[in-house]
């Protein structure tokens, strides 16, 4: 990966950062411009959630339980998997965002991922354990 980098020109622009403590990750979602999902077999995405908890913009695949994590133009966007077109044209959404613009993305995202809380989701089961409307 690190030669294709190279040989695009683009080196200086990507970080390979190999293993990552927790406090490493969350302090590179910190600092990322945009979180992107590129895979299609993510059924809740933990590090997609992991990325909007740490106010993060997203761009993912439109697939699987991904499309409920992007409110498209809101907190990030969907691409169609298999179309690289369409997923540069996303990430480059985000990425010509004014700050402010993205600063709102990444707020939604936090927002968006408090509704898959542990403490959030466990209500939700004993809700329906209980009989009650969720």
């Amino acid at each position: 990966m690190v030669s294709l980098a190279h040989s695009l020109g683009v080196a200086e622009r990507i970080h390979f950062r190999g293993f990552l403590t927790d406090e490493q990750l969350r302090v590179s979602y910190l600092n990322a411009d945009v979180f992107c999902q590129p895979g299609t077999a993510e059924l809740q995405s933990l590090v997609t959630l992991e990325a909007m908890s740490a106010s993060t913009p997203v761009v993912l695949a439109n697939a699987r339980a991904l499309p409920h994590l992007a409110d498209e133009g809101v907190n990030g966007y969907l691409f169609e998997p298999g179309n690289p077109q369409d997923l540069a044209e996303k990430l480059q959404l985000v990425l010509d965002a004014s700050p402010e613009r993205q600063r709102a993305m990444g707020e939604a995202s936090h927002r968006m991922m408090a509704q898959h809380s542990f403490a959030k989701t466990l209500d939700t089961f004993e809700r329906i354990y209980r009989g009650e409307p969720v």
